[in-house]
């Protein structure tokens, strides 16, 4: 049964890293909506004009949030090395522990 997992180093590597990519971008593209969803509550005409009369402490600090988060557009592009290294890590791990199983037996 481990010997077959064996032969199936690169896919699984290759899941790993695609899987690690899609989860993190989804949560990414999940907290950027959040901030944009209280920002939202936070409009009280709910014309999505911000006047003087309606900026709070409260949606100054959302504001900044949703103005200095670069990570909706950036997660794309910045998480491809971050999957490729975790895919690397699994595929490395998994022939290391192939060497010292095939070595006890």
């Amino acid at each position: 049964m481990l010997a077959k997992l064996f032969n199936y180093k690169k896919s699984i590597a290759i899941i790993v890293s695609l899987a690690i990519y899609f989860i993190l971008t989804y949560a990414v593209h999940q907290q950027q909506i959040a901030f944009e969803n209280e920002l939202q509550k936070l409009d009280l005409n709910q014309d999505g004009i911000y006047t003087d009369n309606e900026v709070s402490p409260e949606q100054k600090e959302v504001i900044e949030k949703v103005q200095n988060s670069t990570s909706d557009t950036m997660a794309p592009y910045t998480l491809i090395p971050f999957a490729a290294f975790c895919g690397l890590f699994t595929f490395f791990g998994l022939k290391m522990i192939e060497k010292y199983t095939l070595k006890n037996n």
